[in-house]
C-alpha cells in the first residue's frame, strides 16, 4: 500500500510504503526474524534498489549483516520482501518458513507477468506453503498474531522495469493464529514508481527526519524531496549515495530498527536489464 505523507514528511518524498516492522510475542519454539529497509529510486538508467543485509532474531535479541535480501526475477525485475521474512527453529537453528526461498522458487519456475494467472499462483503458493509449516508444528508452537500491525506478517515487493517505465506491485500477507489458522495474501497493489520509496523501517526512517530538520534540509538529501527530485537528473552513483546515508542513520540513529549499516544494491536498467552494483 502507498501511503501520501503531509507536513515534512511530505516534502521528502512523494510516496513511500508504510510497511513498517515491529516486535512481536515470543513463541515456544518458533523465533521470528525481522528488521529490514528498502530504499528504491529512479534514476536515469532505471531502478536503483538497496537493501540493508541485516537478519533480526526478535526472540533471542541476535542478528547477522550478510544476508542478501534482493532477487533477482528475471533482467527486468526484483522483489524484496519485509517484515517476518522467515521463522527459525529452535530445535534446528534453520528459518524452517523462507519467504524470499519460496517467492524464488514460484519465480523459477513461472516466466514473470503482470497477469492475474501469476499473481494467483503466488498467492496460493504462499498461503500453501504457510499452513504446511504450521500443520506440522503444535498449535501452543505456532508463531503468535501481530496484532499491533493488524495480523501483518509480511509484504512482499516486486519491482520492474519496462519501456522506460518503472512499477512496484506490493502484496501483503495477514496472519492469525487460531486453531484453524486464518490466512489471507492480498491482491498485488500496484502504482508507478517516479519518485524515491522507502519499504520496511522507512517509516521509523521518514519520523526520525522529521524531528531532525537540519538533516531533511541536507541538500544531499534535499534533492530527493519531490519538489525537486528530477529521475532524468539523478545517477546510478547519487541513488547509492543516498541510500547510504539512509542506512547509516538508521543503523546509527535508530538501532532499535535493527538495519545494518551494510548493504546491496542492484540497478534495473532500461539498456541492460538487471546488474548488481559494488
Amino acid at each position: 500500500m502507498c501511503i501520501k505523507l503531509s507536513s515534512l514528511t511530505a516534502s521528502l518524498f512523494l510516496f513511500f510504503l508504510l510497511l513498517a516492522n515491529s516486535s512481536f510475542a515470543q513463541s515456544i519454539n518458533i523465533r521470528r526474524l525481522g528488521g529490514t529497509l528498502v530504499v528504491a529510486v529512479p534514476v536515469q538508467d532505471g531502478l536503483v534498489a538497496c537493501s540493508d543485509k541485516r537478519l533480526f532474531n526478535e526472540a533471542a535479541k541476535t542478528f547477522r549483516d550478510d544476508f542478501v535480501k534482493i532477487n533477482k526475477v528475471d533482467n527486468n525485475a526484483l522483489f524484496v520482501a519485509t517484515h517476518t521474512v522467515g521463522f527459525l527453529d529452535k530445535a534446528t537453528g534453520k528459518m524452517e518458513f523462507n519467504v524470499f526461498d519460496i517467492t524464488a522458487r514460484y519465480v523459477s519456475q513461472h516466466s514473470f507477468t503482470t497477469g492475474r494467472p501469476f499473481w494467483d499462483g503466488l498467492k496460493k503458493e504462499i498461503r500453501d506453503q504457510l499452513l504446511q509449516y504450521l500443520s506440522k508444528r503444535k498449535y501452543q508452537d505456532w508463531p503468535a498474531t501481530d496484532i499491533a500491525n493488524n495480523k501483518l506478517l509480511f509484504n512482499l515487493v516486486f519491482y520492474a522495469v519496462a519501456a522506460r517505465s518503472i512499477r512496484s506491485y506490493s502484496i501483503s500477507v495477514f496472519y492469525e493464529k487460531a486453531p484453524t489458522p486464518v490466512v489471507y495474501v492480498q491482491d498485488p497493489v500496484s502504482q508507478i514508481v517516479r519518485t524515491p520509496q522507502l519499504t520496511g523501517k522507512g517509516k521509523a526512517v521518514m519520523n526520525y527526519l522529521a524531528r531532525n530538520p537540519q538533516l531533511s534540509s541536507d541538500p544531499s538529501i534535499l534533492r530527493f524531496d519531490q519538489t525537486y527530485f528530477n529521475a532524468g537528473k539523478t545517477t546510478t552513483a547519487d541513488a547509492v549515495n543516498f541510500a547510504k546515508k539512509l542506512f547509516f542513520l538508521a543503523n546509527t540513529a535508530l538501532p532499535q530498527a535493527e538495519v545494518s549499516a551494510t548493504f546491496d544494491c542492484a540497478l534495473l536498467s532500461y539498456q541492460n536489464g538487471f546488474q548488481w552494483l559494488d
